[in-house]
């Protein structure tokens, strides 16, 4: 509830502050430059950080393109993983301030157990590769600096197969018109 109401309260605040300038202006610079910055912490001395710049460039009014590069460290008292991700996306703009996502992205990395724990013994190090293919939506302001925030499920997503928890990653960043 705390992580809704942040979000509700950071997109209030976004949009009264570009509230001024107007996103159906033509378009004078096509390049967008952002990404996203995160850090988590979790049961068992869980500590997480990633980070994911993205470039883009509008090709039309409501309608852009772009990249994803990204890393994703976690590690707890058992163990500790580092990821990789890359992916291209794609935004539509049906009406002022909001987007729809299409975001293929492919993971890899590793994943090495810390502790000789029980269940652990024989496994100490797996390989992680995953495709995933998030779709979704979301809130961005006005303005040269936009706050973006939304959901994305991945449609690829198997319960009992996947490097993530659930088919539900909600999102934020920032991008910069240049």
């Amino acid at each position: 509830m705390k992580k809704f109401l942040l979000f509700i309260i950071s997109l209030t605040l976004s949009n009264a502050t570009f509230a001024q300038e107007n996103q159906n202006q033509n378009i004078t610079n096509n390049w967008r430059f952002g990404g996203g910055l995160g850090l988590s912490f979790g049961n068992n001395g869980y500590f997480g950080f990633n980070i994911s710049p993205s470039v883009g460039y509008m090709v039309a009014n409501n309608f852009e393109v772009g990249g994803i590069a990204g890393y994703q460290y976690g590690k707890d008292d058992y163990f500790k993983q580092n990821l990789f991700n890359v992916g291209p996306y794609i935004n539509y703009y049906p009406i002022e301030n909001i987007f729809l996502r299409a975001n293929y992205m492919y993971y890899t990395g590793k994943q090495k157990y810390e502790n000789d724990q029980p269940f652990y013994n024989s496994i100490s190090e797996i390989d992680l590769n995953e495709s995933a293919l998030w779709l979704g939506g979301g809130y961005q302001s006005n303005g040269p600096v936009r706050f973006q925030a939304g959901i994305l499920y991945n449609v690829l997503y198997k319960e009992n197969e996947s490097i993530f928890s659930s088919g539900l990653q909600p999102f934020m960043g920032i991008s910069v018109g240049l």
